[in-house]
């Protein structure tokens, strides 16, 4: 009896053996199936991706605040930090707490994966309209990742955070801004006008929405007066002058319809790839000489004859302006007076009048005024834009000026004086005037003289 006692307590023995390295075998198995499965990156988690999002949901922790992104780029972005990330599984059933951000991944608008971040710890949720329309949480998984990424993730989340709510403020800052409506005339109707000391007093210049001076040969100027408004009384405007490239250049910006009075072979060359809409010339009755003045200083035309040479070109339209308040133009200084030097026998200022809110224009000292009125010219605001100046080589002293790119320069208006900055793209797009704030120059009413200087 003895014998198989002995017997059958080593077979126990064994088979105790055998179970204990089979458990053995069975943990160490788990093990390396779940090593397996550790780590894992975004595309082993969810099959969201930047291509299939809609668009993305972030909420801060702490605030509550919350901003939709639909940028492809910050989308982009994201994804791009995401897909960089090694995710190390973590045990885990419930809702994370604590969680500093939020992002619900809109695959559509009925499905959305939802991701929690709080430091290093991250979990992915899976949601989807359920009956009744209610999101239902199918399933939540917990990872961890290391320091560094989780850094570079809170750090986007923050700017992009920022960003959205920075454009959503300015969004609704501009809806609340007051607004008008303004009726103008496009294609505008542009002209050039001497400034020689024999063509003065000039006609026409108050009637201009924008009067442009710009440097010509031996440092003298002329004007390309700028007329946007459809005017029912006629006025004179004149004396006209010659074309210049840069004068053809500007009048793109308001259409491409000038009026002038010939060019020389050098700007016909130049502006002949530019593609003005139109040139008036002095044929078929739109000029006119007065015998009372010596040429080339009395060529004249009038708005009438101006309007019916453009034809049924320009049309009139209706744009809604933004009107910037005072407040919103970013710091000032006083800018009551003006002085511009072009040469010592056209020196142009400006003295700014209170009880109206217009600047009155003064040439070496004497008032600027309309031959037919007498009326003393005055401006609503008064741009000095700093460009480049090249003189071209050759005895006429012809200077080139660059109008396209971006410069500097002064704004006045109701006796405040701003540094802003300009920026023209090309030919056509419009120069855009800001603040120093960067805030968009928006229109006014009545006249603006733009002092182009080196």
């Amino acid at each position: 009896m003895f014998p198989l006692m002995e017997r059958l307590i080593q077979n126990k023995k064994a088979m105790l053996a055998v179970i204990g390295v089979l458990a053995a075998l069975i943990v160490l198995l788990s093990f390396l199936v779940l090593a397996g499965e550790e780590v894992k990156v975004l595309g082993q988690i969810t099959d969201v991706d930047a291509g299939r999002t809609l668009k993305l949901s972030l909420t801060d922790g702490a605030t509550g605040e919350e901003v939709f992104v639909e940028d492809r780029d910050t989308i982009e972005h994201f994804f791009e930090l995401l897909e960089a990330i090694e995710f190390t599984r973590e045990r885990g059933q419930e809702i994370m707490s604590g969680w500093e951000f939020s992002v619900d991944i809109y695959r559509s608008e009925s499905r959305f994966t939802r991701m929690l971040v709080a430091g290093n710890r991250v979990q992915f949720q899976e949601f989807e309209t359920g009956h009744g329309g209610s999101y239902r949480m199918q399933r939540g998984d917990y990872y961890s990742i290391d320091e560094e990424a989780a850094g570079e993730l809170a750090a986007f989340l923050e700017e992009a955070m920022a960003a959205e709510l920075a454009r959503e403020e300015e969004e609704e800052e501009e809806e609340g801004r007051e607004t008008t409506m303004v009726r103008e005339i496009y294609p505008a109707i542009a002209v050039v006008i001497n400034n020689h000391p024999s063509s003065r007093p000039s006609s026409g210049l108050q009637k201009a929405d924008v009067v442009y001076e710009f440097l010509v040969e031996g440092g003298s100027t002329r004007y390309l007066a700028v007329y946007k408004t459809r005017h029912e009384e006629n006025f004179n405007i004149g004396p006209i002058r010659s074309l210049r490239p840069y004068f053809a250049l500007q009048s793109l910006e308001y259409g491409g319809i000038i009026a002038h009075s010939g060019y020389s072979a050098r700007t016909e060359q130049i502006i002949r790839g530019m593609g003005l809409t139109q040139q008036i010339g002095d044929y078929s009755n739109n000029f006119w000489r007065d015998a009372s003045r010596r040429a080339p200083h009395n060529l004249y035309t009038n708005i009438y004859n101006l309007s019916r040479a453009a034809g049924d070109r320009p049309s009139v339209v209706e744009k809604e302006v933004r009107l910037l308040p005072e407040e919103n133009r970013g710091p000032y200084e006083e800018g009551k007076t003006i002085e511009i030097d072009y040469i010592l026998t056209n020196r142009v200022s400006y003295t700014y009048d209170e009880e109206k809110q217009v600047y009155y224009r003064y040439i070496n000292g004497e008032p600027h005024t309309e031959r037919e009125t007498g009326e003393h010219y005055h401006a609503r605001r008064v741009i000095i834009r700093k460009t480049v100046h090249k003189s071209i080589p050759g005895p006429e002293g012809l200077v080139e000026i660059s109008l396209e790119g971006s410069g500097e320069g002064l704004l006045y208006e109701e006796g405040r004086k701003y540094r802003i900055t300009w920026t023209k793209e090309g030919p056509r797009s419009e120069t855009v005037y800001r603040y120093p704030n960067d805030e968009i120059v928006s229109p006014i009413k009545g006249t603006t003289w733009i002092q182009v200087t080196r």
